[in-house]
């Protein structure tokens, strides 16, 4: 049986809510008749559905509803940045089991990395009082060039890991946890989220944008996700070169759109110009400088003004190559009433000709933090289950 057959198959059991029956499956799948029912009965055998018994209503046999075993199965997907790490527990259904976010853990080498994953995991699953023997597949999106063929991490600039270190991650959880595993960068499973259960799901052209410690974005475009690998980066306007800008980034270069408008960056460069302030509290991290940006401290928004220019160039510019019908935004600096947020979108509305604005929604996910870590267990469900 094809993977892709089998998942056309659960996807459209888990729309139908309970109420699903071949006939209706082969209706919202377009698969013939025999292809539905001997998947349909396949699934039914090995439990990860079920139907439901009704009381005879006519004539005739009854069509039985189908519904998801969404006992049958645990999925786990971790996020995995610079500023945190978050792990998500999922059933069947992708409903949501457990959430939890830690600090990320300092970089010490290779050793120190796995043995702070592994546990993170690990504990969670404890507190989390699931039942391990149902996991059946690992997801991780890393804030990080990481390859997805390999699911070796090659480098990971906010967390100190840099270039070359190659972990193996994936190889490497799957050694510790007997499950399949898969690595994908956080913003391509950002856009998978979206694509999939966020408010623009089923978009074709999506382009989602990260505004946090770093600055990402990820393209869906003719409902294809465009894979980036360290060697054929995609969506990395984080590192953009902005003339004019001599910070240092993380990734060694100097100008990179991320190493002035980053979350990190600017509290850094805020510290900076106003050591000797005595508000200084108020450059405690980028947060604090948006909302001091919104009471009118001149200082914090000329900052956040030249923050939005770059950010809104580098979204522009997507903009203009793939035409999205959504921009979805996610990351700790896209907040409704962020004075940074809505700089940027003011920025967009002069760029960006109209034409190619019109009819373009434009929004903060409402995923929340969990969405990266949804859409790579999604991402993962499809490889494997």
């Amino acid at each position: 049986m094809s993977d892709r057959i089998r998942i056309r198959v659960l996807d459209a059991v888990r729309a139908g809510r309970g109420e699903a029956t071949k006939k209706s499956i082969e209706n919202a799948t377009g698969l013939a008749c025999a292809t539905v029912c001997k998947t349909v009965d396949s699934l039914l055998a090995d439990r990860t559905i079920f139907a439901r018994r009704e009381a005879p209503s006519g004539r005739g046999r009854p069509a039985l509803p189908l519904a998801l075993n969404l006992d049958s199965a645990l999925f786990v997907g971790l996020d995995l940045g610079g500023e945190s790490w978050r792990i998500l527990f999922s059933d069947l259904g992708f409903n949501r089991l457990y959430y939890r976010k830690i600090v990320t853990p300092p970089y010490t080498g290779k050793e120190a990395f796995f043995r702070h994953l592994f546990a993170f995991i690990r504990s969670s699953l404890a507190e989390s009082r699931l039942d391990a023997a149902k996991l059946r597949l690992i997801g991780l999106a890393v804030s990080a060039n990481a390859d997805p063929d390999t699911g070796v991490v090659v480098s990971a600039g906010n967390m100190g890991i840099r270039w070359g270190a190659n972990l193996p991650v994936r190889a490497e959880v799957e050694r510790e946890f007997g499950v399949p595993a898969c690595v994908i960068t956080t913003q391509a499973a950002a856009a998978w989220a979206e694509y999939k259960f966020g408010t623009a799901a089923g978009t074709g052209d999506l382009v989602t944008v990260g505004l946090g410690v770093g600055i990402g974005a990820a393209i869906i475009a003719q409902h294809q996700l465009i894979v980036s690998r360290p060697d054929r980066p995609a969506g990395y306007i984080g590192h953009l070169y902005i003339p004019g800008n001599r910070e240092l980034c993380v990734c060694g270069y100097r100008g990179c759109l991320e190493a002035f408008a980053g979350a990190r960056s600017l509290a850094a460069i805020a510290r900076r110009r106003h050591e000797n302030d005595p508000a200084y509290p108020l450059w405690q991290n980028a947060a604090a400088i948006d909302l001091a940006a919104a009471a009118g401290d001149r200082r914090a928004i000329a900052l956040l003004n030249r923050a939005a220019a770059c950010d809104a160039v580098g979204i522009a510019g997507l903009i203009q190559m793939y035409q999205p019908d959504a921009l979805i935004f996610s990351g700790g600096q896209s907040r409704e009433e962020g004075y940074l947020y809505n700089a940027v979108l003011r920025r967009l509305k002069r760029l960006v000709p109209e034409d190619r604005r019109r009819g373009m929604k434009i929004a903060i996910t409402t995923l929340g933090d969990a969405q990266s870590a949804l859409g790579v267990i999604r991402l993962a469900y499809e490889k494997f289950f």
